[in-house]
């Protein structure tokens, strides 16, 4: 087995801090994958459940309104 030895020169330096920050970069590229994944189907869902109840809530005031012109209503 090779022994890692004492000192590095700067080109060597380099190099493990640029793959260091590939793997780092890659990383982070993969979780947020993960995340938009895991993320962003709920928020389409929360979208379109939030503009069913914003129709019915304009269903409702459009009923109100009916009822509350109907001649029986004032009788």
């Amino acid at each position: 087995m090779k022994s890692q030895p004492d000192f590095y020169t700067r080109g060597e330096i380099n190099q493990l801090v640029e793959g260091i920050y590939r793997a780092l970069e890659t990383t982070e590229e993969r979780l947020d994958r993960r995340c938009d994944d895991i993320y962003f189907p709920m928020d389409l869902s929360i979208s379109a459940f939030t503009s069913k109840i914003e129709a019915i809530q304009g269903d409702l005031v459009k009923i109100q309104s009916y009822i509350a012109r109907r001649p029986e209503a004032s009788a």
